[in-house]
């Protein structure tokens, strides 16, 4: 009997249920799935009655999970979540199958080597069709597990970044100091990161990369903590913020290709890398996947 009563739950009742154990609001969590107040009571009712127990303590008030409410909150985040991922897997053989590959990548990574690859893998892989998706380093990684993107292109990742997550190096990059067009660092012939200890950084975003990170902990190293002004996401708004003479940035090598009005870069006397790399799910691959990170390798 207890069989045939599951087999009563729907996909649609544990999404129901799960957007408002979330929101615990009847209001938000209608609006959040799209769909009026009714049809959202109903599904929780009859998912109560399958499972004969109350999942929500109802009042005038407030709405709040019952012990057996956070119980099934657990679970069915855990289910819904390995759905998705298996989901997405299946999208993810689709797409090789049709030799289609997601990238996903940050923004600063198209200057340079890694687009000429890219070209280069039409004329290599003919019918291989890519497209790219900007994303966050910590969003690609998020990307990688639930198998939106194929491959994640990144920087300064280290040898082995995440659990399951293999990487492989595209291309050896260092990092340039980006300054105002007339600022008298311009007369060195080369700039020491101590050099900066008094400037304004603007810096690429801590919550969206570790790589910020790794830049600020280089200048600590050198004897001072950088004085973070303004925090951007792309490489663009750093250099238009320097342009206008808001502070310095660390930028890799490549930026200098935007040619940028009112911003010069600058030599660093130390070695500070900011290396290209592929990152993918460390599971068998495809002969097009295999032959795509070839491709991105440069040894095709």
């Amino acid at each position: 009997m207890i069989d045939q009563a599951n087999s009563r739950i729907r996909f649609r009742m544990l999404r129901y249920f799960q957007v408002l154990a979330d929101e615990m609001h009847f209001g938000r969590a209608a609006a959040r799935l799209n769909i009026s107040q009714p049809p959202l009571s109903m599904q929780i009712k009859e998912l109560e009655e399958i499972l004969e127990v109350a999942l929500f303590e109802r009042t005038s008030r407030k709405v709040a999970l019952t012990r057996a409410g956070k119980v099934l909150k657990t679970e069915v985040d855990r289910i819904l979540s390995a759905t998705d991922q298996s989901l997405n897997y299946v999208r993810q053989i689709g797409r090789s199958e049709h030799q289609h590959i997601t990238i996903g990548i940050v923004g600063s990574a198209l200057w340079g080597t890694l687009l000429t690859r890219l070209k280069d893998c039409r004329k290599t892989l003919p019918g291989l069709e890519w497209s790219l998706l900007e994303l966050s380093q910590h969003q690609q990684i998020e990307a990688l597990r639930t198998r939106t993107i194929d491959v994640a292109i990144n920087r300064n990742v280290i040898p082995t970044p995440e659990a399951n997550i293999r990487c492989q190096l595209i291309s050896r990059e260092s990092m340039l100091v980006a300054v105002s067009e007339g600022d008298p660092l311009c007369d060195e012939a080369q700039v020491t990161l101590a050099m900066l200890a008094a400037r304004p950084f603007i810096s690429l975003s801590f919550s969206q990369s570790d790589f910020a990170q790794q830049l600020y902990d280089r200048c600590v190293e050198a004897g001072f903590y950088p004085l973070i002004a303004h925090q951007v996401y792309e490489p663009q708004t750093a250099l238009a913020l320097v342009s206008a003479g808001m502070g310095v940035s660390l930028l890799p090598e490549t930026s200098a290709l935007i040619h940028w009005p009112g911003v010069v870069f600058l030599p660093l006397a130390e070695s500070i890398p900011a290396d290209l790399y592929a990152l993918w799910v460390d599971e068998p691959l495809s002969s097009l996947m295999s032959r795509f990170l070839a491709a991105l390798h440069g040894s095709v």
